[in-house]
């Protein structure tokens, strides 16, 4: 038995030898009507994929796919990434292995710019293409877009640059006024009750200097404590002495009550031939030599706002402007006039600034180094946002992206571009045309009008 088993193997292995040299020449060919339409070279593999016409279109087409070194594709898709006002979108292609090649059919539901993803192996391939309304035949690549001739391209003055990362200044307006800081604020009261002879004249509203005299006391309390010294030093009783010093010290005895600060006078409460008693309110004064500037901002930059902010200061009717920072924003909006408030705090040396007086405020927030283009290089379809990137000299194709801030003359670029794309600032309004007719844009060229 043993024998028989080793003179099958034997007769065997012509045969096998024979059909491995037989697959080995068999090597499946791109039909005849198939062109090369795109063409990548990344982590160490070539990929070409063949379509009918030579272009991929709107609707179903039908494609091979050749993979040198030869490897297992796991998945093929188009993605297109999600805009304002219309979410992702992502296009699955069936793929099988047909000996050396892989043949497939994809249906693309729009024009525009689409990523074309593939997963060789473990590696992950990715290119940026365009599909336009209705293919071309012949067409290399579906990344040509607009050509424009040399001569052409010198009358309209068509300009490119480079997209790079810029240091921006977010800035934004906002008004306000200014106000007593509160926190500065003192009460002048007294510790023994007291008849109100004077108030030399004070009234809300003063700026009195530190010292000023506010009022003057006729105190009963005071002056049972000063009979009371008078008598003990009399008697020579030096212990008793001291204890009438000491409660003639709490009560801060004395008939005029000076202001014990600069400021302004915001509040009185005492006139002459009236009673104050003890831990009363007599007076409200405001240091202003710092003050604090209230201002209102639309609620709409409510995300910009934060604590330490800078902002410059225009106080109506002043010729100067000052500088400060946000020191506090309040955590509730006016709904009426959808606006936000914060809290700035200021130096306000000789009284420049008058309680009340209007400002006008400039808030600035760095932004750090974005990536973004000028406002010129963005054109609005009406259903998304593009920009027109140089492929080669005198080709451009439409390149949707996701905007971020406008600041400075420049949008910022959330996805879409790459530090180093060339895009088009001076000339897109003849290249949206140009696409317009080519198509480039879909179903929305023919149902929604252009912004620029």
């Amino acid at each position: 038995m043993k024998r028989f088993y080793v003179a099958l193997t034997l007769s065997l292995i012509p045969l096998i030898f024979i059909a491995f040299l037989y697959t080995r020449k068999e090597k499946v060919k791109i039909p005849e009507g198939y062109s090369l339409v795109i063409e990548l070279v990344q982590e160490g593999f070539q990929v070409k994929l063949y379509t009918k016409g030579g272009s991929l279109r709107v609707g179903r087409n039908h494609f091979y796919l050749e993979v040198s070194p030869l490897a297992e594709v796991r998945n093929l898709y188009l993605y297109m990434p999600p805009m304002p006002g219309m979410g992702e979108m992502r296009e699955d292609a069936h793929i099988k292995r047909v000996g050396n090649l892989y043949e497939g059919h994809v249906n693309i539901s729009m024009a525009g710019s689409w990523q074309l993803v593939l997963k060789v192996n473990e590696e992950v391939l990715k290119k940026e293409i365009i599909i336009p309304t209705h293919g071309v035949e012949g067409q290399k690549s579906p990344e040509a877009g607009i050509r424009v001739d040399t001569q052409r391209l010198q009358l309209v003055g068509i300009q490119v640059q480079e997209v790079k990362r810029e240091e921006l200044m977010e800035s934004f307006q906002g008004v306000g006024y200014v106000s007593y800081d509160l926190s500065r604020a003192y009460e002048v009261s007294v510790r023994s009750d007291g008849w109100v002879l004077d108030t030399f004249g004070r009234f809300e509203g003063e700026l009195i200097g530190k010292g000023t005299p506010l009022m003057k006391l006729l105190s009963p309390d005071i002056k049972i404590a000063e009979a009371e010294l008078k008598l003990v030093r009399e008697m020579g009783r030096n212990e008793l002495e001291k204890a009438v010093l000491g409660k003639l010290s709490y009560l801060q005895a004395g008939e005029v009550v000076s202001s014990p600060l600069g400021g302004v006078i915001i509040e009185k409460k005492v006139f002459p031939g009236g009673f104050l008693r003890a831990g009363e309110t007599a007076y409200r004064i405001v240091d202003i030599s710092r003050v604090w500037v209230v201002g209102e901002v639309p609620i709409e930059k409510a995300g910009s706002l934060s604590r330490g902010m800078r902002v410059l200061i225009s106080p109506l009717g002043g010729s100067e402007s000052i500088v400060g920072r946000v020191s506090y924003v309040f955590p509730e909006a006016n709904r009426e006039a959808r606006s936000l408030k914060v809290r700035i705090e200021i130096q306000n040396p000789r009284g420049k600034l008058l309680v009340n007086q209007p400002v006008d405020l400039h808030f600035e927030r760095p932004l750090g180094s974005v990536l973004a283009v000028p406002e010129s290089a963005v054109v609005d379809t009406g259903r998304r946002t593009v920009v027109f990137v140089e492929l080669e000299p005198g080709l451009y194709a439409p390149r949707m992206v996701r905007l971020g801030r406008r600041v400075e003359g420049y949008y910022e670029i959330l996805e879409g571009l790459k530090e180093g794309d060339r895009v088009v600032v001076k000339g897109t309004f003849l290249l949206d045309s140009e696409a317009q007719l080519k198509g480039l844009y879909g179903e929305e060229a023919r149902t929604h009008g252009h912004h620029h």
